[in-house]
């Protein structure tokens, strides 16, 4: 990992997170079963789903399928930068689409206007993508993309975004 991307505060923890229980993921793997039928009608009935495809799909962001219960125990360094990845390029596109949407209606002869930094695009990385590979293995994969983490968002949720003229 030798691309460079701008460093991290003092007294920020990058490295890798600690691997979740393998009681904690039993649990959830089991149990999450009886819970998805109701997860499914609830994600079906609330209006604030988007069904256009730039959305995460409800349900799946919740399922611990048997290969991500897998890469939470046993998971590599390089599995989790390729999971880490597949997510990053999710939301990067997310984050462009986000923009260009932005722009399209700068386009049009409507009275407000976009500008500055909403023009910027960003994105947001959840722990559970990064875990085994931490913030600064986040950032070195964001880095190679032409982004940046954002360092003050804290570690639940990390924002990524990229810097005007990258």
């Amino acid at each position: 990992m030798s691309t460079w991307h701008p460093p991290a505060p003092p007294g920020l923890n990058t490295g890798p997170l600690p691997r979740r229980s393998a009681f904690g993921l039993w649990l959830q793997f089991g149990l999450q079963w009886f819970w998805l039928p109701f997860r499914i009608v609830w994600d079906f009935l609330d209006n604030s789903v988007a069904f256009d495809g730039t959305a995460e799909p409800g349900v799946a962001k919740f399922v611990l399928t048997p290969s991500r219960y897998r890469l939470e125990r046993q998971g590599t360094r390089e599995e989790w930068e390729a999971w880490a990845g597949r997510a990053l390029d999710r939301g990067i596109e997310r984050g462009l689409a986000t923009v260009r949407r932005n722009q399209e209606f700068n386009a049009n002869k409507y009275r407000y206007k976009f500008k500055g930094d909403e023009l910027v695009p960003r994105t947001t990385i959840r722990r559970r993508y990064y875990r085994g590979i931490g913030l600064d293995g986040l950032a070195v994969l964001a880095a190679r993309r032409g982004w940046q983490v954002d360092w003050s968002s804290g570690t639940a949720e990390v924002r990524v975004f990229r810097p005007q003229g990258g």
